[in-house]
């Protein structure tokens, strides 16, 4: 038995997990994608001038497309809150939550996407309720490729009101 087998299948276990845990919450995945044309390109971005893009982040050009649907599982320890004048929620004031995201498509399908940094997901939690996260890193737990992946999510209140973010 080769060594890289352990991996994949924590990999296959955590997506079943995922998809199927009781916990696990729906969400829309969206990638920015940089609309500004440039006459040549470095590292897959447009350059500036001629000179290379540091990062996409503070690109004004920009477009959410649409990934797809996934489930995001929450895997960290909880963190006490507090409730609600309402007494029917808690207000998570967290920033930051570890989650493992999966895509619905299985990774045959060419609608498959993994998660990457700067992605944005939006949490699903009513049809009027939407939150939205940005995978800001992914940490492993294996050491052995195929890496198992987690993602650290920040939230994103400031994209929540933005056009762009509407699914079909």
């Amino acid at each position: 038995m080769m060594l890289h087998s352990v991996p994949m299948q924590i990999n296959k276990a955590a997506r079943s997990v995922t998809l199927r845990h009781p916990n696990g919450i729906p969400c829309h995945a969206f990638r920015q994608r940089v609309l500004r044309q440039a006459d040549g390109g470095m590292g897959g971005m447009p350059t500036l001038g001629g000179l290379g893009v540091l990062d996409s982040s503070d690109e004004p050009d920009v477009e959410w497309e649409l990934l797809g649907d996934a489930k995001l599982l929450i895997v960290e320890n909880f963190q006490v809150s507090t409730v609600v004048d309402r007494g029917d929620a808690l207000d998570n004031a967290e920033p930051q939550i570890v989650a493992l995201i999966e895509a619905l498509r299985p990774a045959g399908d060419f609608a498959h996407f993994t998660a990457k940094t700067k992605d944005v997901l939006y949490m699903l939690l009513h049809a009027d309720v939407k939150i939205a996260y940005e995978v800001v890193a992914i940490d492993g737990d294996i050491n052995i490729a195929p890496y198992s992946r987690k993602y650290i999510l920040h939230k994103r209140d400031d994209l929540t009101y933005i056009d762009g973010f509407k699914a079909e």
